[in-house]
């Protein structure tokens, strides 16, 4: 265990301190400013199936706002539809287009590049998930650490029905272990080759 100066208390491994939230977090993967909390132990499939949704919901929204993409291109590809695909605003602060035209276009770039960004965190946290690390970890060259297996990685973050858990985040699925204390990779290839020697 170390020791936290601000908490002014022994942490165990993987637990750090969050200064937006002034306390230790169990397995913290880093302090999310869109939800205002940090993600951690307890809430971390919260989290990824939060992520999970928005993709899903803005890749929905971008597939029905491509008519409207679709519209712009049978006009010709011209400086002016591109303009108003790239920078709304500013074709609608010049007179270039009308109000409303200004947001469909609005939305529908929106709805565009909050799926690049989702999809973006969401293949970052899925790859994290899937080498059984956090985001502190990952950063930190320690990526490797506590990897298990991708099943067992899984299940360490999302819980015992982890493959219930991504159709909704509020189905009961108890975490493993205890949030205090985890098995290294090394650790657990030592036993398993004590094991196999004996």
């Amino acid at each position: 265990f170390r020791y936290c100066y601000s908490c002014q208390t022994h942490i165990p491994p993987r637990c750090h301190h969050c200064f937006n939230c002034n306390v230790c977090v169990l397995r913290r993967d880093h302090h999310c400013t869109l939800l205002g909390k940090c993600v951690g132990y307890s809430n971390y499939r919260y989290f990824f199936c939060a992520l999970l949704s928005g993709l899903v919901a803005l890749l929905l929204a971008t597939i029905l706002n491509a008519e409207i993409f679709m519209d712009l291109l049978h006009e010709g590809f011209t400086l002016h539809s591109l303009f108003l695909l790239i920078m709304p605003w500013m074709m609608f602060l010049t007179g270039q287009v009308s109000g409303s035209a200004f947001i469909v276009a609005f939305v529908a770039d929106t709805c565009v590049v909050g799926f690049l960004f989702c999809l973006a965190f969401f293949t970052l946290h899925a790859l994290i998930l899937y080498r059984g690390s956090t985001t502190r970890e990952w950063f930190g060259g320690h990526e490797r650490d506590y990897d298990h297996g991708w099943k067992k990685n899984v299940k360490n973050f999302l819980g015992e029905r982890w493959y219930l858990v991504w159709l909704s985040p509020w189905i009961q699925s108890r975490l493993t272990g205890d949030g205090i204390n985890f098995e290294p990779k090394d650790l657990s290839s030592a036993l398993s080759s004590k094991n196999v020697t004996q």
